[in-house]
């Protein structure tokens, strides 16, 4: 398939994962909407798992793809390898997680510390969130990428019902339809994947030192990057819940306001998103020279669509909030959402640059300047939320996290140059020739969506 078409395709399958996801995020607001503390709870455990499963990923996701792509380890050492570190070291990062939660936390947070019921579960998911990203990353760098979209779309498709159905099994017990929900939810795609390559490999765990030592050198660094980069984007909804100063209850409804504040920004990413991982298998393959042109294209489409799509999210936050809300809900909910909105929004359109200009540094050994933009980020954003969340809460991450992406971003359109990349207008600037790859993509999608539709 043509990286042209992949990009199509991986498209389609971010518009339903979109849809799936906010759907959830939707289903949950309305259900907990009289109680915003309940809304942030609910926010703070669903993103547990991936937040644990991307500080345990060792960065043999990124490893196996590029030592796939250049055929320099086979795919059955690289499957039974990640099979091994997937099921014990996860069960290990679980095992961690579980006595610093009951262990460490409420030397420190007596109140905060949920129950064991309801952490056991979360993380349980570990090993097998990290087994489903090893071997779909297989599957991507075998590009087999309809299956590799499905996984995608599965992942997100069957935790919303099996929730609903915890949900109200369950009494209206929004924390524990939470945590047995994506236990199920995580065991099924789990064994999705493992079902999807079984032509390719068996899952039989066992350690190849070769790939191990070779993953992990090349791994870490891109492992640094991309466990930064998800603190960067999921740490400030933790630290509003812990340093927000005005009660407990209250933290927790301004993690509730600001983790629907970072949904609806964070939507313009989801072009960006849908190249990311195609696109650094791409430039790995590819020749300095036709990296060198391909990036800047979706550099600046990327940040089009995010500029675009930012104004457009923005005007359509009350509508989608009062669909779900009762009338005497709405107009606190659309408030308390739409400030910090409004704030985040520069920064989440201005770090779409930084995605696919990191992912071209990455595939082309790059790594360096890559750990240095995420580490500039992340410790900008925690240090501007110690000092604006104590009082100005939603608000104040915000304010921390836009400008961490703003500084972030530059930093790396800097570095892409002195890489070699091309310079920082052709990457900013749009050019006639955008219009034609535009009406390239919108034609494909809308063909897609039109023979989906006359075949099914």
């Amino acid at each position: 398939m043509r990286f042209s078409r992949w990009v199509v395709f991986t498209f389609l399958v971010q518009l339903v994962v979109i849809a799936v996801d906010k759907g959830a995020g939707l289903v949950l607001l309305a259900l907990t909407q009289d109680n915003a503390a309940v809304k942030g709870t609910a926010d703070l455990l669903s993103g547990l798992p991936f937040l644990l499963t991307a500080l345990a990923n060792l960065g043999l996701a990124t490893s196996l793809v590029y030592f796939l792509r250049r055929r320099e380890f086979g795919v059955r050492e690289i499957a039974e390898t990640t099979a091994l570190v997937a099921i014990v070291w996860g069960l290990a990062i679980g095992a961690l997680t579980f006595a610093g939660v009951h262990g460490i936390l409420p030397l420190f947070k007596p109140d905060f510390a949920p129950s064991p019921w309801i952490t056991a579960p979360l993380c349980l998911c570990i090993p097998l969130l990290l087994l489903t990203s090893y071997f779909n990353s297989i599957q991507l760098a075998s590009d087999r990428i309809r299956d590799y979209g499905l996984v995608h779309v599965a992942a997100s498709a069957l935790f919303l019902p099996l929730f609903v159905l915890l949900y109200f099994v369950s009494g209206r017990e929004a924390a524990g339809a939470i945590a047995y929900g994506r236990l199920g939810a995580s065991a099924l795609v789990a064994l999705l994947v493992v079902w999807l390559v079984r032509d390719l490999v068996r899952l039989r765990p066992r350690l190849h030192r070769g790939f191990f030592r070779a993953g992990l050198r090349y791994g870490w660094k891109a492992n640094l990057t991309s466990v930064t980069t998800y603190l960067n984007h999921r740490l400030d909804l933790y630290l509003v819940a812990v340093l927000f100063a005005a009660g407990l209850d209250a933290a927790k409804a301004q993690a509730g306001y600001y983790s629907l504040a970072v949904g609806f920004a964070q939507l313009v990413w989801h072009f960006p998103e849908a190249t990311r991982d195609l696109f650094f298998s791409k430039v790995a393959g590819v020749s300095h020279g036709e990296a060198r042109r391909l990036t800047p294209i979706l550099c600046r489409l990327s940040l089009l669509s995010a500029v675009v799509g930012s104004m457009a999210v923005y005007l359509a936050v009350p509508w989608v909030i009062a669909m779900v809300t009762s009338e005497v809900n709405t107009a606190g909910w659309v408030l308390r959402v739409q400030e910090p909105l409004l704030v985040l929004i520069p920064g989440t359109a201005t770090f779409t640059v930084a995605k696919i200009l990191q992912n071209d540094l990455a595939a082309r050994g790059h790594l360096d300047p890559c750990i240095r933009a995420c580490f500039l980020n992340l410790l900008l954003m925690v240090a501007l939320d110690v000092v604006l969340v104590p009082e100005h809460g939603a608000v104040g991450a915000a304010w921390a996290s836009t400008t961490a992406y703003m500084v972030s971003a530059a930093y790396t359109l800097f570095a892409y140059q002195r890489a070699g990349g091309a310079t920082w207008w052709r990457c900013l600037v749009p050019v006639r020739s955008d219009a034609y790859y535009a009406r390239e993509i919108a034609h494909a999608v809308l063909e897609k969506l039109r023979l989906r539709k006359r075949t099914a």
